[in-house]
């Protein structure tokens, strides 16, 4: 009982404290360390740890003064411990497009990160260590002797630091940038600076970017007494290795057949990004993957304020985190609240709503979809078709097969929406030229490669997180109405496309010509009679 009465439990100079909190910053880069292990073997792993250990000591030599020392210590242990728990519970790195999608979260989508192990987790990592740090004392010399000392250890830690790094120095350059994606788990560099990387796409201060307001109008479609109703559906987390439609051997689009004769089906579709901040922006930005910048949704405008310049009424329906800036300037209405709603209800009153919106009319439904790790909270329990499933917020403790079942069952339940969309729009034929395009914002990964979820480093990212579904149904009234040839969409759709497509095909399709319309990327444009 005297024990736990004490004030402290243990008392140390300044300088040990540096030393075991530069030997913990270590222990907290073991994921880093592994990895460069797989890579390069024991040596190179060996050194490298210790050069780091060097380094913590040069470092926090410099920061943990007196009465700092604590808060800074404290600081990295909460951080390490959190950016730790997500990297090896699903294998992610940490870079400035991760901490946007951080920032842009909302608290259902954290809820769903959230369990019992996680909890666990931060008791041994962040809890357990923050209590030990409250219970230690530091010990600090007289000002002139806590500065020698401090002198001294970075003057060691140097001197050796640069006795292993001079072997190498010839080529260090080269070893760096071949293994640069590893820099993505070193802690506490990655996430510092992918935090003050994505504050300033955030925040920095860009003048507004308006696209042309003047446009070329250029109606191909005879005057066959219909307005039009184009519809986007953005899915999320959907992948096109999921879908039945191109290929998958597990039947999860068996509601879309119906509508497949009508439809155009591309193979293969690449997303713009791998993370909703970057791709859903992207998606409606007239510059493409290559030349979009992310966070510039903000202050440049989009496809839909150029169709809304045009005539067309624009309505932005969320069902999502948020809109990432592409619904700032035109109407909006939000469905989801806590992150575990479903998606039927975002359309329950489609028809009614065209009705409202005039002889021109764009809707854009933004799916909750597929979003994990909580698959099983994206269907209701009839869609539980295949099973065993996995309720496990931590992925990487349920087998594959669980993991493949619930994200299936989720795809069917998206297939089962849109066919109930579709449904619903044929009733409008008579009055509407009814085009519906479908595309997700990125795919997913489920365990291939021991990779969960998405957000990957677009240039290192796995197939699955940007290979995305992307289908267009466009009835035969509205073929013929609109001035299409079906023989030539059907051909169309054995191509290729991207996101990059979404952009100029809109505005082909609403009749509108600005300078950044190119018809290349338009893929009706060639079917146009």
């Amino acid at each position: 009982m005297n024990f736990l009465a004490k004030r402290y439990y243990f008392k140390m100079t300044s300088a040990r404290f540096i030393l075991i909190a530069a030997l913990c910053s270590v222990g907290y880069n073991y994921i880093f360390l592994s990895k460069l292990f797989a890579d390069t073997g024991i040596c190179i792993s060996l050194l490298t740890g210790v050069l780091l250990f060097l380094l913590f000591v040069l470092a926090y030599s410099l920061l943990f003064v007196k009465y700092a020392a604590k808060y800074l210590a404290g600081f990295f242990i909460i951080a390490n411990s959190a950016a730790l728990y997500f990297m090896q519970a699903y294998n992610i790195a940490i870079d400035k497009i991760m901490m946007l999608n951080v920032f842009q979260t909302d608290t259902g989508e954290v809820g769903g990160l959230l369990g019992g192990e996680m909890a666990l987790f931060f008791i041994v990592f962040c809890l357990f260590p923050l209590f030990l740090l409250y219970k230690t004392e530091i010990i600090y010399a007289p000002l002139k002797r806590e500065l020698l000392t401090r002198l001294k250890m970075m003057g060691v830690a140097g001197f050796l630091s640069a006795l292993i790094l001079l072997p190498f120095s010839s080529r260090l350059d080269t070893f760096v940038q071949e293994h640069k994606r590893l820099l993505y788990h070193l802690m506490p560099s990655n996430y510092i600076d992918s935090t003050l990387s994505a504050i300033k796409i955030m925040h920095k201060h860009h003048d507004f970017k308006v696209l042309d307001k003047k446009a070329k109008i250029n109606r191909y479609w005879k005057n066959n007494g219909r307005k039009n109703l184009f519809i986007v559906v953005v899915g999320e987390s959907a992948r096109a290795a999921n879908f039945s439609l191109t290929g998958y051997k597990r039947d999860t689009n068996k509601e879309l057949k119906p509508f497949a004769a009508e439809m155009m089906i591309f193979p293969k579709a690449d997303a713009c990004g791998t993370s909703t901040a970057v791709s859903v922006p992207c998606l409606f930005s007239p510059y493409g993957r290559e030349d979009f910048v992310p966070g510039s949704a903000s202050y440049t405008e989009n496809v839909l304020d150029v169709l809304a310049y045009n005539g067309y009424q624009v309505l932005w329906r969320e069902n999502n985190s948020s809109c990432k800036g592409n619904c700032n300037r035109i109407p909006t209405e939000i469905f989801c609240q806590n992150g575990k709603c479903h998606d039927k209800p975002m359309h329950a009153d489609i028809k009614e709503k065209a009705r409202t919106m005039g002889n021109r009319a764009v809707i854009v439904l933004h799916q909750h979809g597929s979003h994990g790790p909580d698959y099983f909270n994206r269907y209701p329990e009839e869609f539980e078709i295949y099973t065993p499933i996995c309720k496990d917020e931590v992925l990487r403790n349920c087998t594959l097969l669980q993991i493949r079942n619930t994200y299936d069952n989720s795809i069917a339940y998206t297939s089962h929406v849109m066919a109930d969309l579709l449904k619903n729009l044929q009733q409008l034929e008579d009055e509407y030229n009814i085009v519906v395009i479908y595309t997700s914002d990125h795919g997913e990964s489920l365990g291939e490669e021991d990779t969960y979820l998405h957000s990957a480093i677009y240039e290192h990212a796995p197939k699955y997180q940007k290979e995305v579904p992307f289908w267009v149904w466009m009835p035969d009234s509205a073929v013929k109405n609109l001035n299409y040839d079906r023989t030539c969409l059907r051909r169309r759709s054995q191509n290729s496309v991207s996101h990059d497509h979404l952009f100029h095909s809109l505005l082909g399709l609403a009749g509108i010509e600005i300078p950044h319309y190119n018809p290349e990327l338009d893929i009706f444009a060639p079917c146009r009679r």
